[in-house]
């Protein structure tokens, strides 16, 4: 092969692996900053340690007192429905 063929490969897969690098970058801290567990009623009211809210709120880590039913969403695409009228949630981190 030719030198600037080997050269014009060089400078392809440098700028490819540096895209990818961004790419990357910007995936992992969108998914570092996204929130634990969401939390929506189902009659768009509902009370979250004695306040009241009516629209989705994140949840950190933590214990929450939670008068209402609810929709919990939780990171991973997973969906829980609770139809509880007073219950507890305890937000934690897993492995």
């Amino acid at each position: 092969m030719s030198k600037n063929l080997i050269r014009v490969l060089f400078y392809g897969m440098t700028l490819a692996s540096v895209l990818l690098l961004l790419f990357s970058f910007s995936y992992m801290r969108q998914v570092k900053n996204a929130p634990l567990v969401t939390i929506e009623g189902l009659r768009n009211v509902y009370f979250l340690n004695g306040k009241q809210y009516s629209g989705v709120t994140n949840m950190d880590l933590g214990t929450y007192h939670v008068v209402g039913e609810a929709i919990l969403r939780l990171y991973g695409n997973r969906v829980k429905i609770v139809r509880i009228p007073q219950f507890e949630v305890e937000v934690i981190w897993e492995k």
